[in-house]
């Protein structure tokens, strides 16, 4: 009975084995992007939720853009579309807010080795110039030194963290940078949205926001976007454009050289009346020629319908599940 019990539990773990080794996954094809996470679909057998992710293939290297609010969401939406996470060679962070970052814990546990680029945000584990200085220096010298910090040394340093991806193969970029020939990293930082309220007359962190000449100023939220080129000009992927798509078209050209042939991602036009987002879609096509559109995730149904009327058949669908060519 034993012995029978025993080979029934090999059986099952097989049997197990083989199921995973057999799935059958999509290949993910050059010059092509897919939407892994957003709230809007054709598809009726993915789950929708607020969020996004994309995947890309560009010289021969799978990368994963953003991944979602929820992890068991990622993975089962990833699973439904056949994308072998385990093949996954780069991955970019566009910014540390939930909605595009929760499906990072299960790719870890398929790929933990995988190379992730972050945007340098000291709240997601970058390293932290700090400054434990205080007011009144000098009063440190009355204090014995078990009492001063490092034994009454150096008191600007670095921080140098740990913390939820302390185990990962990431790094976190502070300035745009070219990580292949043609693929370019965009960074930029939003006026609107970001972490810290300002003591008086003092900040305690240095380095994060070099660009601000008033510390009580230090509200920007940093943020990387992704940049192709192609024959045809530059295809921008972005997260959310907290910095404002029009900024990061901008920081695109500048960085590049080169014009816009495809924006794809959310437009994070959600927050402008109709006025305003007119104005904004005008000076993408018009003033900036950004030749097509692919709009997903935060952009808003108002800018859906004005993007779409303004760029018709230089306007891609881009819901959760579709696939386009760039």
């Amino acid at each position: 009975m034993k012995i029978n019990l025993l080979s029934a539990l090999i059986s099952i773990l097989f049997l197990s084995s083989n199921i995973q080794s057999d799935k059958t996954f999509s290949e993910v094809k050059e010059g092509t992007i897919t939407n892994l996470y957003d709230a809007f679909s054709k598809d009726t057998s993915l789950t929708k939720d607020f969020g996004f992710s994309c995947i890309t293939k560009y010289q021969g290297k799978t990368i994963l853009f953003d991944s979602g609010s929820n992890a068991d969401i990622f993975k089962k939406n990833s699973s439904k579309l056949g994308i072998d996470l385990s093949k996954i060679d780069i991955v970019v962070v566009s910014h540390g807010h939930l909605d595009h970052i929760n499906g990072i814990d299960y790719l870890l546990q398929i790929n933990p080795k995988v190379k992730i680029y972050f945007p340098y945000d000291i709240f997601w584990g970058a390293p932290v110039p700090f400054d434990a200085t205080g007011q009144e220096q000098k009063v440190k010298d009355s204090l014995p030194s078990y009492m001063q910090y490092f034994d009454g040394g150096e008191t600007k340093f670095v921080i140098n963290q740990s913390g939820r991806f302390w185990n990962a193969n990431i790094e976190f970029v502070k300035d745009s940078k070219q990580i292949l020939p043609g693929l370019n990293l965009i960074a930029t930082s939003s006026q609107y949205m970001g972490y810290f309220s300002c003591y008086p007359g003092k900040s305690f962190v240095e380095g994060q926001f070099e660009h601000e000449k008033d510390a009580c100023n230090n509200t920007n939220l940093p943020e990387l976007s992704l940049s192709m080129k192609t024959a045809k000009g530059q295809v921008l992927i972005v997260g959310c454009s907290h910095t404002g798509v029009e900024n990061i078209v901008k920081q695109t050209q500048t960085v590049t050289s080169d014009n816009i042939e495809l924006v794809y991602g959310g437009f994070h036009m959600l927050p402008f009346n109709r006025a305003q987002t007119v104005e904004l879609v005008t000076l993408l096509k018009t003033d900036l020629g950004v030749h097509r559109v692919a709009p997903a995730h935060c952009t808003g149904h108002l800018a859906f319908k004005i993007l779409h009327d303004t760029y018709d058949s230089n306007y891609l669908y881009a819901g959760l599940g579709e696939t386009l060519a760039y």
